[in-house]
């Protein structure tokens, strides 16, 4: 079971935290779907069970089915006295023994159809899972817009209060009052847009499980090696699979066309009633035979079997154009983790930047020679960059997810 039930303490409350393990603990989403509401996880369930169910009837196509037979007849001659009541039973069945190898070919595809109907079922089931979780990180993402955006309405309104202040004096024109009075409706208006995409992704959140925001948290992915990424990734190993059971099936059509030995056997029982005479005959009898066929000639033979070899070789070059998307892919991936990184990198520095000023300013302040406005704007600012680093990193956790998702057995 990869589920954990883990007790967090926020704001003075004890709220019950579903825990997301990363690659560190295994992870739950892979083989472990309770995120998922009931009827997502039944519909996966079903899904599955129907690819079971389809592996067994094919890995079992070969064998023939038993036969039981039964018929009443009654013979009448006009020509002369006869009337008979005849009643038979028969069972038997007529079995390949070997197919020019069409039977290992057809458990062979078989087994390669299932292994590719199961890694299709991941990656769909993985796809809800990233779904998820995006919208997770998601949300905790328009919270830090939110607490940032508040940030920013603060520096808004003093500057709206500076700005009061020069016209008043006579030192600035209507005209620029007019643009901070906009620009803070503006941030206004951005936080209540930012409010709102909270409430459509918490909504969004919904459709998918039935857990709140508040009780699943979410923990840091690290980098995946790119040969791993490449090695393990689900869409390389099912377009591989998909080429698997072409070759597969383009053996087991060739092998229609080759020698085929069978056995069939049968036992059968007759009920003779002669209705003139009232005397009645039985018998029970039984045979087997051994049986050769081979097909001599066949109209749509080179098409059919070409077709198919054609189908199997465009899948292959198929692969590597594939390996080459995904690649390209992991490579955007770590492209816009390094940008986010570098934007930290500067907004660090901004920070210290910030320190001093703060500093610089609070002396000032206590001197008489600066305004409380101007240490606040200063704060709130250094706050606001704060959360820039902190959004980003969400951003970099986003990036991480679509790779980790996208593998096999680094989250099972």
């Amino acid at each position: 079971m990869l589920l954990f039930l883990i007790y967090f303490p926020i704001e003075g409350i004890n709220l019950k935290k579903l825990v997301l393990l990363t690659s560190l603990c295994s992870f739950v989403f892979a083989n472990n779907i309770e995120i998922l509401n009931e009827n997502r996880q039944e519909l996966q369930e079903l899904e599955k069970s129907i690819i079971e169910k389809e592996y067994e009837s094919s890995k079992k196509s070969w064998l023939s089915p038993l036969n039981l037979d039964a018929g009443i007849s009654r013979s009448h001659s006009f020509s002369q006295e006869s009337d008979s009541l005849s009643k038979t039973v028969s069972i038997g069945f007529s079995q390949s023994i070997y197919k020019s190898g069409g039977i290992e070919f057809t458990i062979k595809y078989a087994d390669d159809k299932l292994k590719s109907d199961l890694l299709s079922w991941e990656n769909n089931n993985n796809e809800l899972y990233v779904k998820v979780y995006e919208i997770i990180l998601d949300i905790s993402k328009l919270n830090l817009e939110i607490e940032q955006s508040n940030y920013e309405l603060k520096n808004k309104e003093i500057e709206l209060v500076l700005k009061k202040i020069e016209y008043e004096a006579g030192k600035t024109d209507i005209i620029e009052l007019n643009n901070v009075i906009m620009t803070k409706n503006t941030a206004y208006k951005s936080n209540v847009n930012l409010q709102n995409s909270l409430q459509a992704q918490r909504y969004e959140l919904s459709k998918y499980t039935s857990f709140e925001y508040e009780q699943i948290e979410v923990l840091d992915f690290e980098l995946l090696n790119k040969d791993d990424f490449l090695s393990k990734n689900i869409e390389i190993m099912y377009q591989e699979s998909l080429a698997n059971v072409l070759k597969s099936s383009y053996e087991k059509l060739k092998s229609a066309y080759l020698p085929n030995l069978s056995v069939s056997t049968s036992v059968s029982h007759s009920n003779n009633e002669d209705l003139i005479t009232d005397e009645t005959t039985e018998n029970t009898s039984g045979k087997i035979a051994l049986n050769f066929s081979m097909p001599l000639y066949d109209f749509t033979k080179q098409s059919t079997v070409a077709k198919s070899k054609i189908e199997y070789l465009k899948q292959k070059t198929m692969i590597e154009t594939v390996k080459n998307e995904i690649a390209r892919d992991f490579d955007m991936a770590l492209s816009k983790v390094s940008t986010y990184q570098s934007y930290n990198k500067i907004t660090e520095e901004n920070l210290k930047l910030y320190d001093d000023l703060i500093s610089v300013n609070a002396v000032s302040n206590q001197a008489g020679m600066s305004s409380n406005y101007d240490l606040e704007i200063l704060q709130n600012t250094q706050k606001i960059n704060q959360y820039d680093i902190e959004i980003n990193n969400i951003n970099i956790q986003q990036e991480y997810a679509k790779l980790y998702f996208k593998t096999k057995g680094t989250h099972q």
